[in-house]
């Protein structure tokens, strides 16, 4: 699911998508925008779990691709065509931001600990 449009709550929810949520706001008087990334467990008090890591390596990609293209989508008059990225905001919905690792259903071990490049889209040590 790409991230949220400006102002816009990600819409499409699955099992997997729904664990965190965007949603992109614009800036007053300016030509940014602010990106709400959202921890959306508050039954586990946002514990991440290898869904939440695998969603936030999507979404911090795509920021990233975005911020990339900056540079090249430069008018004549020097500014562009979309709004930019001003800043990220990371929170947790509910009274807890994370409370760190969701043990409760461990991740298989090998993709956690593999350096194979099929798992490493899965250890959270390396999506950081």
């Amino acid at each position: 699911m790409p991230v949220a449009a400006m102002g816009e709550v990600a819409a499409e929810v699955d099992d997997d998508d729904d664990v965190v949520l965007t949603r992109r706001l614009p800036l007053n008087d300016t030509d940014g925008d602010v990106l709400l990334v959202m921890l959306n467990r508050p039954e586990k008090k946002n514990a991440f779990d290898s869904r939440v890591v695998v969603r936030l390596a999507d979404i911090f990609n795509e920021i990233s691709n975005e911020v990339a293209s900056y540079d090249t989508v430069i008018n004549d008059d020097g500014k562009t065509d979309k709004r930019q990225l001003a800043a990220v905001i990371f929170a947790g919905e509910g009274r807890s931001f994370c409370a760190g690792a969701d043990l409760s259903g461990p991740p298989n071990p090998i993709d956690q600990s593999s350096d194979l490049p099929h798992h490493l889209r899965f250890n959270p040590v390396h999506q950081v």
